[in-house]
């Protein structure tokens, strides 16, 4: 279900085309994923990645230009692709904050709840180790001492540079 609270499903045509890859093959959609469904999301980046690259569909239009985290606070209550460097990493209570900014109450923020990070552990994602790594991460933009998405699989992030 998203967040909506609408039952949420793959669709394939009756030739058996996959409806959501066709989508996003053509530039008519984002990858939006969710915790509990997972399996065809590496699949989803890759062809909405080759659609990003032909600028096919959306990806001619400007609303759907992946953001920098530094102009992420103009679109708060949207669901966005957001690319920038994590400066700095604190675990605080029951979060972990991937801080995008020298100032957390005013700049970027990824949020991961603790009950999530066995997800990024286990893919090779834990927070500690994203810090100066160029990353894109996709999401609702909330704010909550700035911008701010919450993340809880380890899809919803894209690493974009070379490991240091």
């Amino acid at each position: 279900m998203d967040r909506h609270g609408r039952v949420l499903a793959h669709l394939a045509g009756t030739a058996g085309t996959w409806i959501q890859g066709a989508m996003l093959s053509l530039g008519m959609a984002r990858v939006y994923s969710f915790r509990d469904n997972r399996a065809a999301v590496p699949v989803m980046l890759d062809l909405e990645r080759q659609a990003r690259l032909q600028r096919r569909g959306i990806w001619r239009h400007p609303f759907y230009r992946i953001r920098r985290d530094t102009d992420a606070g103009a679109d708060i209550g949207t669901f966005q692709l957001v690319e920038g460097q994590v400066r700095a990493v604190a675990t605080v209570r029951d979060r972990t904050y991937l801080n995008f900014g020298d100032d957390w109450r005013r700049d970027f923020t990824i949020t991961v709840r603790n009950r999530f990070r066995r997800h990024f552990d286990a893919a090779g994602l834990s927070p500690a180790a994203l810090r100066g790594r160029n990353i894109r991460v996709r999401g609702w933009l909330d704010s909550r001492n700035g911008p701010m998405i919450e993340a809880t699989h380890p899809e919803q992030i894209e690493i974009l540079d070379a490991a240091p």
